[in-house]
C-alpha cells in the first residue's frame, strides 16, 4: 500500500482573518490548503489545481458561496464536496442548499471542533466515493486495464468521451504522448460499443515498413511477391464486424495513405496480387503521438485521411498533467506486481518523488518502475533512494535542497524555510503545512 496524500481543500472566505484562521487550523492538521478571497478567484485556482473539499463563505462580494457552489455542481466529473458558512439569520435557506448539493453548513460563531468533525467526515466520504467511482468505471467498461483507473477531472473527461463516443460508427483519433495508453482507451471504445462481441485487431503503424504494413492490412494472394509462400488474409478482413485500430497512424507511408483511403470510401479491399475485391464492416480507430492536424496543414499527412479518421477525437493527459491519479494508479500496479505473501509499500519522501518526477514515459513508466521495485525493494518498502537514477536527477530543481556541509543546525533550517517558501511562492500558510508547524513559528524562526 501507498501512503495517503493530504485531502486538499479550497477556503474561500473574503476576510483575511477568517481566511487566514482556517488555513492555518487545517494546515496544523495535515491538510493540504490552499485559499480564495471570492467566487470567482476560488473557480480560477480550480481551473489550475483539482480540490476534494471546499469550505466556502456564503456572504461574499463579486460571486457569493451559494453561485460557487451551483458552478461546481453543474461542472463534469469527480466534484469537490463543498461546506458552507453561514450566519444564524440565513440558517432557513442554508438548510435547503443541502437539497442542492452542499455537503453541510456549519452556523457562526462555530467551534474549532466543530469544523473538524466536518471536515473529517467529508474526507472518510470521499474516500469511499472515490473507491466506489473507480468499480463502477470498471464494471460499466467490463475492464480492470489499470491505465485508466483516475480521479482527476482530466481523465474524468476522457471517460464521458468514451461513453459519448463508443455507441457511434464514425472514426477516433487518439491523440497523446508515447505511454499515455491509447491502446487501452480504444480497447475500452470497442468493449462498451455494440460492436463488442466482434473482433478487435490492433496493428502499429510504425513498427512494419510500407510493404509488409500494406500486406497486413489488406493481405495477399500466394506468390504475389517474393516470399509470399501462402495466402494472407488482411487485417481488415480479420476485424470484419468489430473494430480496427492503427495505432501511430502518423507514421504511414503516404502512398499507403491513399490506398488506405480508398479502402474506407469504398468499404472494399483488393489483396495484393489479387483482381477481387471483398467487402468488409469494420468501425477504424486510430492514434498518434504527433499533431496529425498540423502535419495534414502542411502536407505531411494528407488531409482527407485525417478528417475521415478524426470524426471524433480524444486527446489523452500527459501523467504530470494529472499526478493526483499517482496513488491510485500504484495501488492498482502494485496489486498487479506483488506476490500473494507480500505488498510494496511507498514511503513517504518517495511517495513525493513520484508526485513531483515528470514523467515522460507516462503511466507506461510508472508501471514499469513499480514492476522493478517489486523485485529489487528489500522487505516490500520503496525508499527515495530506490528509485531510478534518472527519476531523482529529472526532478525539478526547486523540489530539491541541497543540505550544506559544516553549517550550524539555525542556518541550516532558516535556509531550508526560505527553500520550503520559494516552493510555495511565499504562501506561509502553505509552508507551514509542509513543514509541520504553524505560521507563527516560521516568522519567529526566520527573524532569529
Amino acid at each position: 500500500m501507498t501512503d495517503q496524500l493530504a485531502l486538499r481543500i479550497l477556503v474561500v472566505d473574503d476576510q483575511p482573518e477568517m481566511r487566514e484562521l482556517l488555513c492555518e487550523l487545517l494546515c496544523e492538521r495535515g491538510y493540504s490548503v490552499a485559499a480564495a478571497a471570492d467566487g470567482e478567484q476560488a473557480l480560477q485556482l480550480l481551473t489550475e489545481e483539482s480540490f476534494e473539499l471546499i469550505i466556502s463563505d456564503i456572504r461574499m462580494p463579486s460571486m457569493d458561496g451559494i453561485s460557487l457552489l451551483e458552478r461546481v455542481k453543474a461542472g463534469q466529473g469527480f466534484s469537490p464536496f463543498v461546506i458552507l458558512i453561514t450566519a444564524f439569520g440565513d440558517i432557513n435557506d442554508t438548510i435547503s442548499l443541502i437539497d442542492s448539493g452542499a455537503y453541510d453548513y456549519l452556523i457562526k460563531p462555530f467551534k474549532t471542533e466543530q469544523l473538524l468533525i466536518t471536515v473529517k467526515r467529508a474526507e472518510r466520504e470521499l474516500a469511499m466515493r472515490r473507491r466506489v467511482a473507480e468499480l463502477e468505471v470498471r464494471l460499466t467498461r467490463g475492464t480492470a486495464h489499470p491505465e485508466l483507473v483516475g480521479r482527476s477531472n482530466a481523465m474524468a473527461r476522457v471517460l464521458t468521451l468514451i461513453d459519448k463516443v463508443a455507441p457511434a460508427e464514425g472514426g477516433v483519433l487518439i491523440e497523446g504522448e508515447t505511454g499515455t495508453g491509447k491502446e487501452l482507451v480504444a480497447r475500452a471504445i470497442h468493449q462498451t460499443s455494440q460492436r463488442r462481441n466482434q473482433p478487435f485487431v490492433a496493428v502499429n503503424c510504425a513498427a512494419l515498413p510500407g510493404e509488409l504494413l500494406e500486406s497486413e492490412l489488406f493481405g495477399h494472394v500466394r506468390g504475389a511477391f517474393t516470399g509470399a509462400s501462402e495466402e494472407k488474409t488482411g487485417l481488415f478482413l480479420e476485424a470484419d464486424g468489430g473494430t480496427l485500430f492503427l495505432d501511430e497512424i502518423g507514421e504511414m507511408p503516404q502512398t499507403l495513405q491513399a490506398k488506405l483511403l480508398r479502402a474506407l470510401q469504398e468499404r472494399q479491399v483488393r489483396p495484393i496480387g489479387s483482381s477481387e475485391q471483398q467487402s468488409f464492416d469494420v468501425r477504424l480507430l486510430a492514434a498518434t503521438n504527433r499533431n496529425l492536424r498540423d502535419d495534414a496543414r502542411e502536407g505531411r499527412f494528407r488531409e482527407d485521411i485525417y478528417y475521415r479518421i478524426a470524426t471524433f477525437s480524444i486527446e489523452l493527459p500527459p501523467l504530470r498533467q494529472r499526478r493526483e491519479d499517482i496513488p491510485a494508479l500504484l495501488e492498482e500496479f502494485i496489486a498487479c506486481y506483488s506476490g500473494s505473501d507480500q505488498s510494496l509499500e511507498f514511503e513517504s519522501e518517495a511517495l513525493r518523488a513520484l508526485i513531483d518526477y515528470s514523467w515522460p514515459g507516462n503511466v507506461r513508466e510508472l508501471k514499469n518502475l513499480v514492476e522493478r521495485c517489486s523485485y529489487l525493494c528489500e522487505q516490500g518498502k520503496v525508499r527515495l533512494a530506490d528509485l531510478p537514477p534518472e527519476l531523482l536527477d529529472d526532478l525539478r530543481p526547486a523540489e530539491r535542497f541541497n543540505w550544506p556541509d559544516a553549517r550550524p543546525l539555525a542556518e541550516v533550517e532558516r535556509d531550508y524555510i526560505h527553500h520550503i517558501l520559494q516552493r510555495c511562492d511565499g504562501n506561509k500558510v502553505q509552508a507551514a503545512a509542509i513543514l509541520g508547524i504553524n505560521r507563527k513559528t516560521i516568522q519567529r524562526k526566520l527573524n532569529d
